[in-house]
């Protein structure tokens, strides 16, 4: 099956023409090394690059730096096939509590309906009615949460359409501030029964029955409310956006998904993904590429899959790294160079620490799904969460090895990967401090897959 990718012409901008060369280099990556960036040959298919269309005057009224059919049409990762009846169906991470916090956690949702979680408890995250109480060295379930259908970090939908959330974030419970901390479940009083909810540490959206989207907490980032100060904190407010939304994702920026894989974004640039002229942007508008799958995101970090391609976009690197310091050098999306198509992509945030009176940068990693159901990490590997059973930075990326069953979705921290396989099992690797690998392991590190244990 062939297909086509245009890249509409841009406005000559210093950190948009950065990122389409960071594209296009990365799509020469992954050609053969007898075909030139503008066409390469990909096992689902072949990608043809129009170079005539980056000398064409932007068509009035188009949006800036679209790319247009990306690729070929995704594939879907396996479907969860329950072998025990500890089995999960769906996999995500905890929310941190404080801005410098980089404690680890996840939880999963699980057959019946019951959420468990494990890891850093510094912000009430485990849901079991304590506050900076022990880690959660194996899954525990979230005690009082009714049976629910979705998860985003320690927020859930249930069957009613009612969202409950715990741990710290922007649960409306209180009248000083964005953010509270409830060390069980409350519920947050939205306007109405809702489908899917997606939060962050200070601000949350949903997507309601009624087809509206409205988001709500903190407005840092105009996320909320475009016409309102950036130092409040708001009540649920609609956002002007077309029907047919069917996913919400939150991080620096807002991301809500269509089903024919068009993206609309407002918030944080260039967290946005798309050429603006507003290091604010509280207009939705498409994302730089159509097709998209599905997005992840963590503050201003963000990857997509479109067409079984990985991209990715965000904030620039710190110059240690031989990045330009210009905000916008990652503005645009980058395709990833993997070895074959991919269903799921996941991100971490970059850090700057500050040990011994130095300071250093741990940037941000990735890991993918593949078709095959494997997965692929590369990036930071010091406690061995690239999975390839070394602690070297992985430059490219590499296979976990040891998983026994194909990889449904993979989800990153920083010093942590854990992967939901198609048997509902959940393995994790990498750092244990505060026992995110939910194996009931000691601190320390595994180079190898653990799995967790489920309640």
């Amino acid at each position: 099956m062939a297909a086509k990718v245009v890249l509409r012409s841009l406005e000559r901008r210093p950190w948009t023409t950065l990122s389409l060369q960071a594209s296009l280099a990365t799509l020469a990556v992954l050609g053969s090394t007898t075909t030139s960036c503008s066409r390469f040959d990909y096992h689902l298919g072949t990608l043809v690059v129009d170079d005539e269309s980056l000398e064409q005057p932007r068509e009035a009224g188009a949006p800036d730096a679209r790319i247009e059919d990306a690729a070929f049409q995704s594939a879907a990762p396996p479907k969860v096939v329950c072998e025990t009846s500890s089995c999960a169906v769906a996999l995500t991470t905890t929310l941190r509590a404080t801005e410098t916090d980089r404690g680890e956690g996840y939880c999963a949702l699980l057959t019946d309906g019951a959420v468990a979680c494990w890891g850093t408890n510094f912000g009430g995250q485990l849901g079991r009615g304590d506050v900076g109480g022990p880690e959660g060295q194996v899954a525990t379930r979230v005690t009082g949460l009714p049976a629910v259908t979705s998860i985003d970090h320690t927020c859930a939908v249930d069957g009613t359409g009612a969202v409950w959330c715990w741990g710290t974030g922007p649960f409306l419970q209180s009248d000083a501030s964005a953010v509270s901390t409830e060390a069980s479940p409350v519920r947050v009083p939205l306007p109405g029964a809702a489908k899917r909810v997606a939060v962050t540490r200070t601000t949350g959206c949903a997507l309601l029955e009624d087809e509206r989207v409205v988001c709500w907490g903190a407005n840092d980032w105009l996320q909320v409310a475009r016409e309102e100060a950036t130092e409040v904190s708001l009540e649920p407010r609609a956002i002007a956006l077309p029907p047919g939304v069917k996913e919400l994702v939150v991080g620096d920026a807002a991301f809500a998904l269509y089903g024919d894989g068009t993206v609309l974004s407002w918030g944080r640039s260039p967290s946005v993904g798309r050429a603006t002229p507003f290091t604010l942007d509280g207009w939705p508008a498409p994302i730089a590429i159509d097709h998209v799958a599905m997005i992840d995101t963590v503050d201003e970090e963000v990857c997509a899959v479109a067409g079984g391609i990985g991209w990715c976009w965000g904030a620039a690197l710190p110059p240690a790294f031989g990045v330009p310091v210009d905000r916008y050098a990652r503005a645009l999306p980058a395709a990833v160079a993997t070895p074959g198509a991919i269903t799921r992509i996941a991100t971490s945030r970059t850090w700057t620490v500050r040990e011994g009176g130095q300071s250093f940068v741990e940037p941000h990693r990735w890991c993918a799904t593949s078709v095959a159901g494997e997965v692929l990490c590369w990036g930071l590997n010091a406690s061995g969460q690239a999975g390839d059973g070394t602690r070297q930075y992985a430059l490219e990326p590499v296979v976990v090895a040891g998983l026994p069953a194909p990889a449904v979705d993979v989800k990153v921290m920083p010093y942590s990967t854990c992967a939901l396989l198609a048997s509902g099992k959940v393995y994790c690797w990498g750092n244990n401090f505060h026992g995110q690998l939910g194996a009931g392991l000691p601190k320390g590190s595994s180079q190898v897959p653990r799995e967790v244990k489920l309640p």
